[in-house]
């Protein structure tokens, strides 16, 4: 598809009101061998995040509404906002929101507090599901596993990233640069980046690289992560014992730091929210970073951003043992005080079915692969980024920390404080030292709570 007419594609699906579809519309969903009307005349709230995907859901709810005739309440928060009222609304079993958001790092303290439903007894249900409509085995088993603990099925997924390396290929050519490959020669590649750049009036005020930094669990962890792996390291290990005080974290963690700071990055590094970095690359104002694989979404078109046609990506860079990612799915949860839960699973199925998947990658990543097939890597057409998706679904792996682990949020924020005090210049062999035994005297705290 011509990348002319792509914006205008874009924009006519996105703002398309949905109450304006022709009721023929409905026959994508109608097709399902189940009774859409079965909850008509009921209520749900929907909590969302100030993400994208949701963003792009958002107007074809009336879509849901008009094939089901349950009204909606969709209330969408900016991102701690959001974590914040779903944590009182589960911990305190008020109820208020039928159908919540998910994230893996949320996941094991809802699961093992009882607050989320498991999914299979609806998908199992005739009345309410038609599997071979639904066909689940389209959506990335990488996504699925987020959504799953001890195997179980505890979410659904409808928008699926993971970091990955973005570009401006059109830099790189006129540098005469390679993509890099491994973590140091994304260094390299960063201090020429910067040279070149400096010694270039029209590209002055531009920085090579940038990455997250910002402390928080699920913030600076999400890139942080996957560098350690790609170094051999961890956090816990099988026994959930702290294995954090090695000589591959300390290495993996100075790799990330001479990335993340210094010449070549942002004065502001340290400081960093995602949301920056994404603002800078879209405005021309950084060459490279680490961001999300949705992010394409916010710069392919004419209209989102000045740099559509100049950028690439490719995965993260390999260390000296794998070349590692962290995947995310946003996905979404039925609340078990909830007083509408037939409602709540017809709702996700819609919103996680095939034919809104497609609706939705207008400003989401879905996780089923024959959109992405069918549409997505024509209508994007950067060959680069497209073979990297292939990677993420095929390779995209959760640290065993991120794996719906209860003891996360906690530990999350304690790594993270961690990386954020070695990116302001803290001795790293004794940073990583105190960390350890922090994280060890945290498990063990868990594991005494679970026992009593």
């Amino acid at each position: 598809m011509s990348k002319l007419i792509k914006p205008f594609i874009t924009a006519a699906i996105f703002f398309y009101s949905a109450n304006s579809f022709a009721s023929s519309t409905l026959h994508y969903w109608q097709q399902a061998n189940i009774d859409w009307r079965s909850e008509a005349g009921s209520h749900i709230n929907i909590l969302a995040d100030e993400q994208p995907a949701f963003t792009a859901l958002k107007p074809y709810i009336p879509l849901f509404e008009q094939l089901t005739g349950i009204s909606v309440g969709f209330h969408a928060l900016e991102q701690s906002q959001m974590r914040a009222r779903r944590h009182q609304d589960l911990s305190e079993g008020l109820g208020l929101y039928d159908v919540l958001p998910m994230g893996i790092t949320f996941l094991g303290e809802a699961q093992s507090q009882g607050w989320i439903e498991p999914l299979q007894p609806y998908l199992d249900n005739p009345k309410i599901t038609d599997k071979t409509w639904y066909q689940l085995d389209d959506i990335s088993d990488r996504s699925l596993a987020l959504c799953k603990i001890n195997d179980i099925l505890y979410s659904l997924p409808f928008d699926f990233s993971a970091p990955i390396y973005f570009y401006r290929k059109d830099l790189f050519e006129r540098f005469n640069l390679k993509v890099p490959d491994t973590y140091e020669e994304l260094y390299a590649t960063k201090i020429k980046l910067q040279r070149a750049i400096d010694a270039t009036p029209d590209l002055i005020g531009m920085h090579a690289f940038a990455a997250r930094t910002l402390p928080g669990a699920g913030l600076n962890t999400w890139t942080v992560l996957p560098v350690m792996r790609a170094y051999g390291a961890q956090v816990i290990d099988e026994q959930n014992m702290s294995v954090f005080n090695s000589t591959e974290t300390a290495q993996s963690l100075r790799v990330y730091r001479d990335l993340a700071t210094g010449y070549g990055n942002p004065d502001n590094s340290r400081l960093l929210h995602f949301y920056e970095i994404r603002r800078l690359f879209k405005q021309g104002k950084l060459a490279s970073a680490f961001l999300a694989s949705h992010f394409y979404n916010e710069i392919d078109t004419a209209e989102e951003s000045n740099i559509w046609n100049k950028w690439e990506a490719a995965p993260l860079p390999k260390g000296p043992i794998a070349r590692e990612t962290s995947p995310w799915a946003w996905a979404f949860a039925i609340n078990s005080k909830s007083n509408k839960k037939t409602a709540a699973w017809l709702f996700i199925q819609w919103a996680t079915s095939e034919q809104t998947s497609s609706l939705l990658s207008t400003g989401g990543s879905p996780p089923r692969k024959k959109v992405w097939h069918e549409k997505l890597f024509t209508l994007v057409n950067k060959p680069g980024f497209n073979t990297t998706m292939l990677w993420v679904f095929d390779h995209a792996t959760a640290d065993r920390l991120q794996a719906g682990m209860v003891e996360f949020p906690v530990i999350g924020e304690i790594i993270s404080q961690a990386f954020s005090q070695i990116f302001y210049g803290a001795d790293i062999n004794q940073t990583i030292k105190t960390t350890d035994k922090k994280i060890n005297e945290t498990m063990h705290t868990f594991k005494s709570r679970s026992e009593n």
